[in-house]
This record gives C-alpha cells, sequence and structure tokens, in this order.
C-alpha cells in the first residue's frame, strides 16, 4: 500500500514541478529532469516554490532522483536536503534560466556538481553523478544540459516569456516555433 502521494514503483515517473502546469515531460530520458526543476519555482496560480525551503526541496527531489534514477537504470539516492542545499539549487536553477533564455551570465562562484565517469566492457563511456545532497542534483541535472547539447535535443526546451509565468516546456512542433499553451500570446524565448 502506498502512502497517499506517492506513487508505486512500478509507475510512470510523475514530475512535480512540469505536472502542475499540465505540460508533457520533455522526451526522451534525462531532459525531463532539467525540465522540471526549471519548473519548479513559485507560481502565483501553481504553487510555492518547490526550492523555497529544506522541506520542500527535499520532498522535490526524493521525486526527481527517483525518477531520473528510473530513466537512467541507475539506483537513486537518499538525499536529504538542508536550507543551504534548497539555496544552492535555487541559484543553480536562475543559472540554467539565464543559460535557457540566452542572457549574458556570470559563472556560478561554486561547482555546479561531480561525476563519476565509467568505461564499460565493451567500450562504452557513462557517467553518474556523485556527492551528496544538492551536489548530487546538481551533477544530474547539469549533466543532462551538456548531453542535450551535445546531442541538439536542448534547442527545443523553451521557457514562456511571460514575466509571471515562466514554465519551461518542451517544444515539439515541426518547425521549432512552439508557444507556451498558457500564454500563447506571449512570444517564447529565442536563443541567439
Amino acid at each position: 500500500m502506498n502512502s497517499p502521494g506517492q506513487e508505486p514503483a512500478d509507475s510512470k515517473p510523475s514530475w512535480q514541478g512540469t505536472r502542475r502546469y499540465g505540460f508533457r515531460p520533455a522526451p526522451p530520458g534525462g531532459r525531463a529532469l532539467v525540465q522540471d526543476f526549471l519548473n519548479t519555482r513559485a507560481h502565483a496560480e501553481k504553487g510555492p516554490d518547490l526550492l523555497g525551503d529544506a522541506d520542500h526541496a527535499s520532498a522535490w527531489a526524493a521525486n526527481a532522483a527517483r525518477n531520473w534514477s528510473a530513466l537512467r537504470g541507475a539506483q537513486h539516492p537518499t538525499l536529504a536536503l538542508t536550507d543551504d542545499d534548497a539555496a544552492r539549487l535555487r541559484d543553480l536553477r536562475e543559472v540554467l534560466d539565464m543559460v535557457l533564455t540566452g542572457r549574458a551570465i556570470k559563472p556560478p562562484q561554486h561547482v555546479l556538481g561531480t561525476a563519476a565517469i565509467a568505461l564499460g566492457v565493451a567500450g562504452e563511456m557513462s557517467w553518474m553523478p556523485t556527492g551528496h545532497g544538492w551536489c548530487w542534483l546538481g551533477a544530474a541535472i547539469t549533466g543532462e544540459v551538456v548531453l542535450s547539447e551535445e546531442t541538439g535535443t536542448w534547442r527545443p526546451m523553451k521557457q514562456c516569456r511571460n514575466p509571471l509565468c515562466r514554465a519551461t516546456f518542451y517544444d515539439s512542433s515541426r518547425n521549432n516555433r512552439g508557444v507556451c499553451r498558457l500564454h500563447p500570446a506571449t512570444s517564447v524565448t529565442e536563443r541567439r
């Protein structure tokens, strides 16, 4: 029996931040983590900042780590986040907002996360986030951004230009000119 709000282990991943906007998670795989992470900010109609304090951040992180680990075929860590971890994640979210919208950014003052790189017996390379708390999440999130940029799948990730919304969605339109369905009259961000 599952607790209220807890999903069965064999269920389809449910990304809390993205779900509250009614968007589908970015396909395939790990980009859904990045999208969900960017959709954690407070919204007047959609709810509080899911990274606003240690309790909110821990609840979001437990769900996100479980979903991402299932998608990547890895064992998920137990993440107990502090208020400092939540603040570092909010800082990372702001940096990724700037990356996504093409605004000039100053490099962060601290490491965004670390990962272990492994070479398999068939010569395949793999990576896995390391560390604890926000560092593990930072590595998973930034690793997915790097993979997405390398594979050319980052461009369809967009954010609503409406400053009161700023929802992140995956543009699956043929010409990559999709708009936020919550604010269709507001054009989406264009990367330079």
